[in-house]
């Protein structure tokens, strides 16, 4: 998808939006990012500050803020300072910006267009700006539904690399066929209370929960692997086969237009999934969107293929 229609299908869910929305967004504390590194963020009303006050490829002075903007609905319209590199070395450059909100994991998703022939260093060619609550600002997911352990819930134990690969293994093999999907759950938890740092485990959790129609806890499970590996497609799928369980569209198709971002392939345009193309299949976007999925199945260097659950 180009800039200027991801542009455009931000603007179409701003305007979707009404305005009593608009106080439901408050964020506050310490987020991060490669480009910014740690910034202190603020919202008073619908409008957000946020000042940097550690690390970043960039380096910005402090007392400056780094992001400005207003929330309408769940979309933050504002101004974007980075460091950028041109003809006469390093320099700054303030950029305006759409970012989506996500009220799942609170992260806001924007995709910065550059100005040509001048790259800012973190941020790399595809723009992404991804700005997540830090580590110890991550709040604690809600209690899952159903009787299946909530990913909040599972506490590490002393990391054991071992023991969480054969955890691993196992549940992948419960997995495969559909075999055993509920003790698979059981395998990934057991793999991720000795090491959170796989994203894998916790992708592996969210599908097999997204197979027993779980959609609340398969989304705290795949957003935690999104934090982990944020550009794999496999991940921002899944998690728009989730929404889509829930009927949640704006989020489902938000997820939707990353994954074909970041590689989603299908050769026959398919995305073979019944909820996501029941929801989702009579927006003229979902057609593009599968057109691209056809565009990076033809690309060997950028190809990501991943069925549905």
């Amino acid at each position: 998808m180009t800039s200027v229609s991801r542009t455009i299908g931000l603007a179409a869910l701003l305007a979707a939006v009404p305005v009593s929305a608009w106080a439901g967004v408050a964020l506050s504390g310490s987020y991060q990012a490669d480009v910014l590194g740690r910034v202190e963020v603020r919202t008073e009303r619908e409008r957000l500050v946020a000042y940097p006050t550690e690390g970043g490829a960039c380096g910005l002075e402090r007392r400056r803020p780094v992001l400005e903007g207003e929330f309408q609905g769940h979309v933050l319209v504002g101004r974007l300072t980075l460091c950028v590199q041109g003809d006469s070395g390093p320099a700054e450059d303030t950029l305006p910006i759409l970012a989506f909100y996500s009220p799942v994991d609170r992260s806001l998703t924007a995709w910065v267009r550059l100005r040509e022939g001048r790259p800012s260093p973190g941020l790399g060619a595809e723009g992404l700006l991804l700005l997540q609550p830090a580590p110890e600002a991550v709040p604690a997911a809600p209690q899952a539904r159903t009787g299946a352990a909530s990913v909040a819930r599972l506490r590490t134990e002393k990391r054991n690399p071992e023991a969480a690969k054969e955890s691993l293994e196992k549940a992948n093999k419960l997995l495969v066929g559909m075999k055993d999907v509920k003790g698979s759950v059981a395998e990934f938890e057991r793999s991720i209370t000795h090491d959170d740092r796989n994203w894998v485990a916790f992708f592996g959790l969210g599908t097999a929960q997204l197979m027993l129609r779980q959609a609340p806890e398969a989304i705290e499970a795949l957003v935690r692997a999104r934090h982990l590996n944020a550009r794999e497609p496999s991940i921002h799928y899944h998690l728009a086969c989730a929404y889509s369980q829930l009927a949640d569209k704006p989020r489902a198709m938000e997820s939707l237009r990353q994954a074909v971002k970041f590689g989603y392939a299908s050769a026959d345009g398919s995305f073979q999934d019944e909820d996501l193309d029941g929801l989702l299949g009579s927006e003229p976007e979902y057609l593009g969107l599968a057109n691209q999925a056809v565009v990076n199945s033809k690309n060997p260097a950028g190809r990501r293929q991943q069925t549905g659950p």
